[in-house]
């Protein structure tokens, strides 16, 4: 509670200097109408308390972090996957996805449908558009189609499938790992609930907009879990214990085993003989997690380890490519192609001449 008591004192003695000078002033200028001094007074010390919780402590890092882009445009409202890019936003096509408009080719051409939370949505160009010009360089003609969205998770991911399932798709790919299960014990500690649902779709809305641009209310909500009451939900899951844990990774492997079926079995392929599913599990930084962040790590690798279902790439950087815990540089997203291509080419060659 330091940081919210800090703030507090910090505005308190910022509104009582204003407001000394004030009273200098009115004195003055001979003012000694009480009522209406009080009035300037009340008047100056909210604008103030406003500029400073809402304007300068946010500004030093206080509070929840906000981003315009991220929040109206990266996240944008949908039906069905709950939200996703806002069409035509940047290089958004209609649908809000990046790349061009989404529409099946000629029959000769293979094509690739890439799923993905931010590390698959980021990228100039995005991990999939490096595949798809090896692919090219191959002589494979292939188009790829980016449903990556900041935030999002393979749950998601599998509405968004059958939501799109009117394109055909030769190979379909979910990249991720974090989103299904770091970002939940950093967020919505739900198994499978999209990014910060409980704070996002359920929480009043008074005390939404208050946690988003308030660095006092959001420090307490920080320091307590009190005003989203988002203790209460984590003591109803007995967050952080091993069943949690195991709840959390079963459900990954659970959508993973959906997005499988409905691949393999309700998707029509464009080129190859059948439609191909490939999960993989992304590099994560352990210099970058804390302790239990390790623990969901070390538990999500070895609880897959037997498990076909899902390919382990996590190990291919170095802590050096990472620019926080997830995101990765732009020289790295080309290793991370690299080693995706390898795969997709072995079965295409095998599976699609």
């Amino acid at each position: 509670m330091k940081n919210v008591y800090l703030l507090i004192l910090i505005s308190v003695l910022f509104i009582g200097i204003v407001n000394y000078y004030l009273h200098l002033f009115s004195k003055k200028k001979g003012i000694s109408n009480n009522f209406k001094n009080l009035l300037v007074y009340f008047l100056s010390s909210l604008i103030i308390f406003v500029f400073l919780d809402f304007y300068v402590f946010k500004l030093f890092g206080h509070g929840f972090p906000s981003s315009i882009s991220e929040q109206k445009f990266e996240r944008s409202p949908s039906p069905y996957d709950s939200f996703a890019g806002k069409p035509f936003y940047k290089d958004h096509n209609s649908l809000g996805f990046r790349g061009i408009e989404f529409k099946n080719d000629d029959n000769n051409t293979l094509q690739i449908a890439f799923f993905g939370g931010s590390t698959g949505y980021n990228g100039e160009p995005p991990i999939i558009n490096l595949i798809e010009k090896k692919l090219n360089k191959k002589n494979i003609k292939n188009k790829t189609f980016n449903f990556s969205s900041v935030s999002s998770n393979h749950n998601q991911h599998v509405h968004r499938l059958v939501k799109y399932s009117d394109l055909n798709f030769d190979i379909i790919i979910f990249y991720g790992g974090f989103n299904e299960t770091l970002q939940t014990y950093l967020y919505d500690p739900r198994p499978g609930y999209p990014f910060n649902f409980w704070i996002r779709n359920e929480l009043n809305e008074l005390k939404y907009l208050l946690l988003k641009y308030s660095a006092i209310y959001a420090e307490y909500e920080k320091q307590t879990g009190n005003v989203s009451n988002i203790q209460k939900i984590k003591k109803d899951l007995n967050f952080k214990s091993d069943e949690w844990l195991s709840d959390l990774i079963n459900n990954y492997y659970v959508t993973l085993s959906k997005a499988k079926k409905i691949s393999e079995n309700a998707i029509n392929s464009n080129f190859c003989k059948k439609t191909k599913f490939f999960g993989f599990y992304q590099p994560i930084s352990k210099n970058r997690s804390d302790d239990f962040s390790k623990k969901i790590i070390k538990t999500t690798k070895n609880f897959f380890i037997d498990k076909k279902i899902l390919i382990d790439i996590s190990g291919i950087l170095d802590e050096n490519d990472f620019t926080d815990s997830i995101h990765i540089t732009q020289s790295s997203k080309n290793i991370i192609a690299e080693e995706i291509f390898n795969y997709i080419y072995e079965y295409t060659l095998r599976e699609c001449s």
